[in-house]
């Protein structure tokens, strides 16, 4: 059987890169990532 691969896009808006938004998507990546779900920040 072949492993479907799962990748989730977070789309960062705000003007600062380091803020509490990039905080928020990053804490919510440790969780996927510990699912095998491959993230990206954009």
């Amino acid at each position: 059987m072949k492993e479907s691969k799962e990748k989730l896009i977070g789309i960062n808006g705000s003007a600062r890169m380091d803020g509490n938004t990039a905080i928020l998507i990053n804490t919510v990546f440790e969780e996927l990532n510990q699912e095998r779900i491959e993230t990206e920040m954009v």
